[in-house]
């Protein structure tokens, strides 16, 4: 079967929902032979920033770096990867701009969870998936 998509990014967040959207992820990628990619975008809060200033920059990489390792762990546990193309990613940064950013320069799908980790959970719809379907030229699938 011929691809469908350049790329299908699935933002993890270690979240049940972005591991529902990896699981759908997955199933899309096996079903289109499209690439995966799960990527991470490590955003601590001004709180964590202020309590991370004094620490040297390599103990810093490290908190961020096992931030990623659990979201892909979480992710990869959700769904089957037999067969597929998947690429873990990690990026500093502001979720809603990393997210339209990486699927921009790739010309991809996202497929993300409707809410995750982040601090805004009473609304129905997450604020970074929101965002995204508001500022993404690309297309968006949102997994409940």
């Amino acid at each position: 079967m011929v691809s469908h998509y350049n790329l299908i990014i699935v933002p993890v967040d270690g979240s049940e929902s972005s591991a529902r959207a990896a699981t759908f992820g997955a199933d899309l990628a096996r079903a289109t032979n499209s690439p995966l990619q799960l990527l991470h975008v490590y955003s601590p809060t001004s709180n964590e920033i202020m309590g991370m200033a004094h620490l040297p920059r390599e103990r810093v990489e490290s908190i961020s770096h096992d931030s990623a390792v659990a979201a892909f762990a979480k992710a990869r546990a959700a769904m089957n990867t037999e067969g597929l193309e998947v690429e873990e990613k990690s990026v500093w940064g502001e979720p809603r701009e990393e997210i339209v950013a990486a699927a921009e320069a790739t010309d991809a799908l996202i497929v993300m969870g409707r809410r995750g980790l982040g601090q805004v959970r009473k609304l129905f719809i997450g604020s970074v998936s929101d965002a995204v379907l508001r500022n993404a030229h690309r297309p968006v699938t949102l997994v409940t």
